[in-house]
């Protein structure tokens, strides 16, 4: 019985833990099927230390296919970025922190062809 208590008071002190940690974790993303994810790292309201990510989930390879995360922050809201990731499958490529990203999508670099991209996410 005193084991049985020791377990569920280790599970719930493990629990909260796990609570107070994950917000830190946290990020918004959209992707593109078989290819990757656009990412947005601290991304809270009126925030000066947002970053973008571009992760690469496809399987070619290498990084034949290359993906990219477009994206605009709130300070500059008409420039349009690109962070491209060149290094191939199972890779994240992160930005310079800089103010809340408003709009982001992810889309692959196809030679000869328009590159596929996802929707826009609007945060």
């Amino acid at each position: 019985m005193l084991t049985k208590r020791l377990s569920v008071g280790v599970g719930l002190v493990a629990g909260i833990v796990m609570l107070g940690v994950a917000p830190a974790s946290a990020y918004q993303y959209i992707a593109l099927s078989g290819t990757g994810e656009a990412r947005a790292y601290n991304n809270a309201a009126g925030s000066t230390s947002a970053y973008a990510g571009a992760w690469d989930s496809s399987l070619d390879g290498d990084a034949y296919n290359p993906v990219y995360n477009t994206y605009y922050r709130t300070a500059s809201p008409d420039t349009e970025r690109n962070l491209w990731n060149k290094t191939g499958a199972g890779t994240l490529t992160t930005s310079g922190s800089g103010s809340r990203l408003y709009k982001m999508r992810i889309c692959e670099s196809v030679p000869l062809q328009f590159d596929p991209c996802s929707g826009w996410k609007y945060m």
